[in-house]
C-alpha cells in the first residue's frame, strides 16, 4: 500500500513538472528565442544558436520568423564548415511560399554554400534554374560572380571570360578594369608529373617546381640501385634484393605519388590566387 501511494506521489509530480514546462516554454517569446540564438552566435557557439533557430522554425508558422530562423541557421551551418549541410537545408524551403525576394536571397544563399563546399558544376545548375524559378529575373549580381568563379575552378576559361566581360559590360564603366582573363593561370599536367618521374627519378618533383625534394629522391634512389649492384656482386643477393631494391622500389613508387600530389598543390595555389584577384575585382565593380 505504502509503494502505491509512493508511486502516485512520483506521477503526480512528474505530470505537474511537466505541464509547468510546457506553460514556461509557452510563455518563451520568439523574440526571445531569438536574442538567446543571436548572443549564442556572437559569443562563436554556433551550434547552439543553430538549436535556437531550429526551435523557432519547429514553434512558428510565421513567414517572417521562418526567414530569420533560416538565415540565422544558415549563418550558423557556414561558419562551422558545414556547407553541404547548408545546402541541403535551404533546398528544403525553397518551395515554400515565401516572397520572391526571400526566394532570391534562399537561393543565392544555396549557391554560395555549394560553392564553398567546392559543388562547382552544382553552383552552374543553380545559376541556371534562377530565371526558371524566378519568373525570368536576371540573376544577382552576387549570383553571376559565384558563376564566374565556378566556372574558373572547372577550368572553363573561354565561359568564365564571356560570363566576366559580359558582367563588366553590365556595370557600364566608363574606364574598363585590368583584364585579367588576358592571363589565366597555367595549370600543371599531373599527368606529365606522373610519367616524368616513372621514368626519371626526380624528374616529376623538377617539374612541380620543387627541385629540393627531386634532389633529394634522385639520391635516395640511386643509394637503392647502388646498395643493390654492390651486394649482388659480393653474393650478398638477399641483401641486394631486400634493402637495395626495396629501397629503390619504394622511393620510386613514393615519387610518383609525391609528384601527383605536388602538381595539385601547385595548381591549387594558382587556381586560389587568381580566383582571389577576380573576386575582389568584380567585387569592386559592384561597390561603384
Amino acid at each position: 500500500m505504502t509503494l502505491r501511494y509512493c508511486l502516485t506521489c512520483i506521477s503526480l509530480f512528474v505530470i505537474f513538472s511537466t505541464r509547468g514546462q510546457d506553460v514556461r516554454r509557452q510563455d518563451f517569446s520568439m523574440q526571445d528565442i531569438r536574442v538567446q540564438a543571436d548572443s549564442l552566435y556572437k559569443a562563436g557557439r554556433y551550434f547552439d544558436a543553430s538549436i535556437g533557430y531550429e526551435r523557432i522554425l519547429f514553434e512558428s508558422n510565421d513567414p517572417s520568423w521562418q526567414l530569420i530562423a533560416i538565415y540565422g541557421k544558415t549563418r550558423c551551418l557556414k561558419q562551422e564548415g558545414l556547407y553541404d549541410q547548408g545546402m541541403t537545408f535551404l533546398e528544403n524551403w525553397q518551395a515554400y511560399p515565401f516572397p520572391d525576394s526571400s526566394q532570391a536571397e534562399i537561393h543565392y544563399q544555396q549557391a554560395l554554400c555549394t560553392y564553398l563546399g567546392h559543388h562547382f558544376e552544382n553552383v552552374l545548375s543553380l545559376v541556371d534554374r534562377w530565371s526558371y524559378e524566378h519568373g525570368g529575373r536576371q540573376p544577382t549580381p552576387m549570383l553571376v560572380v559565384l558563376k564566374i568563379l565556378a566556372l574558373n575552378e572547372l577550368g572553363r576559361w573561354k565561359e568564365a571570360s564571356d560570363a566576366y566581360h559580359t558582367f563588366v559590360a553590365q556595370r557600364g564603366l566608363a574606364v574598363m578594369p585590368s583584364d585579367l582573363y588576358q592571363h589565366v593561370p597555367h595549370l600543371k599536367s599531373v599527368e606529365k608529373a606522373q610519367w616524368l618521374s616513372q621514368f626519371i627519378p626526380g624528374a616529376g618533383q623538377f617539374y612541380a617546381g620543387r627541385p629540393g625534394e627531386a634532389i633529394f629522391s634522385i639520391l635516395v634512389q640511386t643509394a637503392g640501385i647502388w646498395f643493390a649492384v654492390v651486394s649482388f656482386e659480393q653474393h650478398y643477393y638477399v641483401s641486394a634484393w631486400l634493402i637495395g631494391a626495396a629501397l629503390f622500389g619504394a622511393f620510386h613508387m613514393g615519387g610518383v605519388r609525391r609528384a601527383e600530389v605536388l602538381v595539385r598543390q601547385y595548381n591549387r595555389k594558382k587556381m586560389l590566387a587568381f580566383n582571389e584577384a577576380v573576386r575582389e575585382q568584380l567585387l569592386t565593380l559592384l561597390q561603384q
